[in-house]
Order: C-alpha cells, then structure tokens, then sequence
C-alpha cells in the first residue's frame, strides 16, 4: 500500500484530501498470499478452489495474468475511492463469470439436464470440451473472486462485502431462472415461474448498480480511512501484518458470460 503525502489521516475541510492507495506489486501480493492462505484452511469452498490452482501450474499462470490485469486496472485509479468501486466491479465481473458452474453444482443439475445447460451457453461444441472450458474459466474467476473478497476486507470496506454476498444471492436466483426456463422452452414446457423472471433481475440490477455506481457515504469513507490509519506504512509492512483478513462467507451460486450472453450480460452492464 502507497502513502502518497502525510501520514494516514481523514481529510478535513478546506484542505485537499491526501491520496491515499494501493500499488499493483501491493495487490498481487496480497491476492498470493490468499491464494495460499484459503488452500491451507478456511472455508470449504474457498479451500477448495485454491487447492486446485495451485495444484495446476499451468491454470496458476493463466489466474497470475489475469488477476494481474485486473490488479493494475485498479492500481491505475491510484486513490482510495475509485480504488475500492474497482474492486467492487471486479469481484461482480467473477460473480457473472462463475455463475454456470455454481448453477449445475448448487443445483444439482446432471445428465440431460447438465447436457442443455451446457449447450445453452457453448452452442453445439463438443460436451467434454465444453466442460472443460467451463471449469477453466470458473477456476480462475473463483480464485480471483477469493482475493478480490480479501482485499475488500483490507481495506475496511465492509458494506461493499455486504452487497456482494446479496448480489451473488439475488443474482444466483436469477441466472437459475433464466436456466431453467430456457431449458423448459427448448423442451416445450410451460415454465410457471416466468412472469417472475423480470421482477427477480430488477432486483439484482438495483444491487449490482449499488455496488458499482453508488457513492461510498460519509460513514463508509470514515470506515475505510480508519482501516488504512492501523497501518503506518504498509508498503513497509510484512503482508499479514496489515490487517486481519475477512474470513466471511465466501459467497453463494455465482459467473462466466454465457455464449448466448442473454443472461449474465443484462446484468454485467
């Protein structure tokens, strides 16, 4: 973390706010060593998925220049404010990208089922192949949904975690319906619950909007200068001794845009 000015303090009125922020080397440090950290212990999910990444070289490599990009891309707002709405918008893209493959495990979608699910958002490619892309692609926005939850919980921005988790929830809700419908038309049958499907993703619009547009209040501001002030000089600082990581609930059925990208693009927008 970069201290650019004086020491952390929240700014007052009539003078200039200190910039405040985090470098990329700061960012992927941090997402590292929670990689390592959730595969260790910690929820089962979590642990799970980052097992698995470090476990396949290769995929480790395809997450580092990902989440690498991503970092930088929040690097770049190189202050407070702007820094916390990019990470927000990140951890909503992993929760779009994610979704497929929480709606077949959370669901228990199999055979058949699994079979129509998969062609909905790949087309005709061949199944074996589908769902070996599916799992890449979930693999790597998994991961970098873990770090990106953990950053947020470093930088003291817990109605942002907040929001997410009802997001993910919301908008698990939605993509099931979307799913369940369109795999109910591709059969023939009715789909009682459709009517409702306009009213379910109004609801996870209105959330996804909070998370990335809305502006932080006084409170939340007060909250994420205090978090940064436990740290004097967190560039100097051994990683873990920063602040506590937020082991909260890892977050529901959630990402990955699907080929037809009517789902999750109304929502990633």
């Amino acid at each position: 973390m970069r201290i650019s000015g004086a020491k952390n303090a929240a700014p007052t009125v009539g003078r200039p706010a200190k910039v405040l922020y985090i470098t990329s080397s700061r960012l992927m440090r941090e997402s590292e060593a929670a990689v390592r950290e959730h595969a260790g212990s910690g929820d089962e999910l979590p642990q799970r998925i980052c097992s698995q990444l470090l476990a396949n070289e290769p995929r480790y490599c395809e997450w580092h220049a990902f989440h690498e990009f991503k970092m930088r891309n929040v690097a770049d707002a190189r202050q407070r404010y702007p820094q916390v709405l990019q990470l927000r918008a990140v951890a909503v893209q992993q929760v779009h990208r994610t979704s497929l493959v929480n709606y077949l495990r959370f669901g228990r979608v199999t055979g058949a089922a699994r079979d129509d699910a998969l062609r909905l958002f790949h087309g005709v490619s061949d199944l074996r192949d589908a769902t070996l892309a599916e799992h890449r692609s979930y693999l790597v926005a998994a991961s970098t949904q873990v770090c990106t939850r953990d950053l947020l919980g470093l930088v003291g921005d817990k109605e942002g975690l907040d929001l997410l988790r009802r997001y993910e929830l919301a908008y698990a809700q939605y993509f099931a319906m979307f799913c369940d419908r369109a795999r109910a038309l591709q059969t023939g049958k009715n789909y009682l619950l459709g009517s409702l499907l306009p009213e379910v993703k109004d609801v996870a619009d209105r959330l996804r909007l909070r998370i990335v547009e809305s502006e932080l209040g006084a409170t939340g501001l007060r909250r994420i200068w205090a978090a940064a002030a436990h740290s004097s000089s967190p560039a100097r600082t051994p990683a873990r001794a920063v602040a506590p990581r937020d082991r909260d609930r890892f977050g529901p059925r959630a990402a990955a845009l699907p080929a037809s990208r009517l789902a999750r693009s109304h929502t990633a927008r």
